[in-house]
């Protein structure tokens, strides 16, 4: 399956609630800049500040979702949690998060 570095970083924006241009304003590039890196020949150096500021390793802006094989279980003030995937347990951690007043 091919991976589409655009597509993942958007996804990873999405997830933490970022938008590409505040991507790249915390990488300190134009947005214009960001775009052509994520649909172009990207510089080592660019995609290490991408997912630095995103908070994931550099081989995870490559990573097939196909890949990623996960199911939880999250119990919290006699509630539980269940997730079959990675969006789904974020969305379960920011849904306690909020009941608990926690600022991701």
């Amino acid at each position: 399956m091919k991976v589409n570095l655009s597509t993942t970083v958007k996804e990873l924006c999405r997830i933490q609630g970022l938008t590409l241009k505040d991507l790249a304003n915390r990488i300190g590039i134009a947005p214009e800049s960001l775009s052509r890196t994520l649909n172009g020949n990207p510089q080592l150096s660019t995609l290490e500040a991408i997912a630095s500021n995103l908070n994931v390793n550099l081989s995870d802006l490559f990573a097939s979702s196909s890949t990623i094989s996960l199911r939880s279980i999250i119990v919290h003030d006699d509630t539980t949690y269940i997730a079959e995937d990675l969006n789904s347990l974020i969305n379960n951690v920011k849904a306690i998060c909020a009941k608990e007043g926690i600022e991701l």
